[in-house]
């Protein structure tokens, strides 16, 4: 009993690593996605970029 006890906590701990690992990764997709919008980049393009219905403008 004691042993399929052990084993049954192993394995919870397990699948509990995958998830931090799912969640992590998900957490820097999500990161990488805010930092790549316009709002971060100059005024100008962000100005142009709502001109343009959301497209980059890259005329300079």
């Amino acid at each position: 009993m004691v042993d399929a006890q052990a084993a049954l906590i192993e394995e919870m701990e397990n699948l509990l690593d995958v998830m931090e690992t799912l969640v992590v990764e998900k957490e820097l997709r999500v990161t990488r996605s805010l930092l790549e919008l316009l709002v971060w980049g100059t005024l100008k393009d962000l100005v142009a970029a709502l001109a343009n219905g959301g497209e980059e403008d890259d005329s300079d």
